[in-house]
């Protein structure tokens, strides 16, 4: 079986004149603070469904499945809280029902939510490419080599040498 991005619902209306009316409320910082918030969350919800329609395009056009999740999780991405959670649902489906791993979501140093894509990889790929070798700054001395799992973006090992963190990760992948 496999998912149709292509059920969409209805395209998002841009709140606009009548649709603002009532949110005034006399104070002008208030009300004009409102009215950027839901300026942005409408530019956000088109952005959003714009992402997720070209999912489906891309999709039903046979494109390699990094496009089709690029796609998804930009949509995620641009959506604004209260949509968030629709988007995430269909890029969580897609990536279960394919095996797609090399990514993970974060908050990032601005408080945006955030997909980070590493390198894709299916399930029948294995671990093969999960991880990688870091040269950490000279202020972390001695274990300034840090291998990074690509699948959840933290260090899952340090040491001193480079050639141990490249021999670390040749067992893990290959196990």
């Amino acid at each position: 079986m496999t998912i149709n991005l292509s059920d969409l619902p209805m395209a998002p209306v841009y709140p606009a004149g009548e649709d603002l009316r009532p949110l005034l409320s006399g104070d002008p910082v208030f009300d004009l603070r409102t009215a950027f918030r839901l300026h942005e969350e409408g530019k956000g919800r088109q952005r959003a469904y714009d992402y997720a329609v070209r999912a489906g395009e891309l999709q039903r056009a046979g494109a390699p499945f990094q496009q089709v999740f690029s796609a998804l999780a930009a949509a995620e991405e641009s959506a604004p809280e209260s949509d968030r959670s629709w988007h995430a649902d269909r890029l969580d489906a897609y990536t279960t029902e394919l095996g797609i791993r090399g990514w993970y979501r974060y908050t990032n140093s601005r408080g945006k939510h955030r997909i980070a894509q590493n390198l894709l990889r299916l399930r029948a790929d294995g671990d093969r490419g999960r991880y990688y070798s870091h040269a950490a700054a000279y202020m972390h001395q001695p274990l300034n080599y840090w291998v990074v799992d690509r699948d959840s973006g933290r260090t899952v090992y340090r040491t001193f040498s480079g050639g141990i963190a490249q021999q670390w990760i040749d067992e893990k992948e290959s196990a």
